[in-house]
């Protein structure tokens, strides 16, 4: 008999929710908020932050990785 204890699982942060879904790209690429608040979501779905927050962590991440942002998650 296999006997597996459960560990919770951590809630992640805003930060490693947004540093996680700028992984995908690199330096000179350029991000849309929409695309990256969506990802977010996908991957935490009762994630509560709210879009402007993940906004702001978004462009302070991506500026920080010299990448492009482009403010396109009001045009819905």
């Amino acid at each position: 008999m296999n006997i597996v204890s459960r560990v919770p699982v951590a809630d992640l942060t805003a930060q490693e929710l947004v540093s996680s879904a700028l992984s995908k790209f690199r330096a000179g690429d350029t991000i849309s908020t929409r695309a990256a608040i969506d990802a977010i979501r996908r991957a935490a779905p009762g994630f509560e932050d709210s879009d402007d927050h993940l906004v702001e962590l978004v462009v302070m991440t991506a500026i920080g990785r010299t990448m492009g942002v482009v403010f396109d998650h009001r045009s819905r």
